[in-house]
């Protein structure tokens, strides 16, 4: 009888192990450092450049993904946001990230679309009635050899990143720094691009509805993680 009940408690493990990793749905992707803001010290120079973001240009994506499947959309992107560049190095910049112009882009059918927008608006996820913005102040900005990182490969996945960019995220009323890998190129005196993929804890800033471990009925939760992507172009004279 002893060995019946061991061999059915092994079962019942690898079926919960077998469950819990095919729930696990996130986009493959490099997960983002997360840990406690830190001082933003301006150290503008004569040589420092100021770049404006070409929000027609450029793109803040999101994923969210639960057991049943996933959602995908976009972000808006403020006017004033812009890029700082020093002897043709990033160096800094502030992206202003407008949540009421969240979109998504998987639902075709209107009704049904308007629904989710209005729900990730709610209370339950952005509260975008309190806090129409979230603000990614760039803090510091490191040149890494991509031969010598470990990179998770994948569509969801930066490619060929060039640097590691840190940098100040608030969102709601939470402030943390994030650092992530991300391929930043000068095409043209004047012009940075910027491209970026990572995976986030949404957690960290208290967007916790329906959360892994806390949603009532155990197939019904959504994924902690989301996936983040920035294709930012900034130029000069915009």
């Amino acid at each position: 009888m002893k060995r019946i009940s061991l061999f059915a408690s092994a079962i019942l493990v690898a079926g919960s192990l077998s469950f819990l990793s095919s729930c696990n749905n996130a986009p493959k992707s490099q997960e983002a450092e997360v840990v406690d803001s830190v001082a933003v010290v301006p150290e503008e120079t004569q040589a420092t450049q100021e770049l404006m973001i070409d929000t027609s240009a450029s793109a803040v994506t999101w994923i969210g993904t639960k057991p049943a499947g996933q959602h995908n959309g976009t972000l808006g992107i403020a006017s004033d946001s812009k890029l700082m560049v020093e002897n043709g190095t990033l160096t800094g910049g502030t992206i202003t990230i407008n949540m009421t112009e969240l979109t998504v882009l998987d639902i075709e059918a209107t009704e049904d679309n308007a629904k989710l927008v209005g729900h990730l608006q709610s209370p339950d996820f952005f509260a975008v009635e309190t806090y129409p913005t979230s603000t990614f102040t760039i803090t510091n900005v490191e040149a890494v050899d991509a031969s010598t990182i470990e990179v998770v490969e994948g569509e969801h996945s930066t490619e060929n990143p060039t640097h590691k960019i840190t940098g100040n995220l608030k969102m709601m009323d939470v402030e943390k720094s994030i650092s992530f890998y991300a391929n930043v190129t000068m095409p043209s005196e004047g012009e940075v691009k910027a491209s970026a993929k990572f995976n986030i804890d949404r957690t960290e800033f208290n967007v916790s509805h329906m959360a892994e471990g806390t949603a009532k009925v155990k197939d019904k939760f959504i994924n902690n993680t989301v996936n983040v992507g920035f294709d930012i172009t900034a130029k000069a004279g915009m």
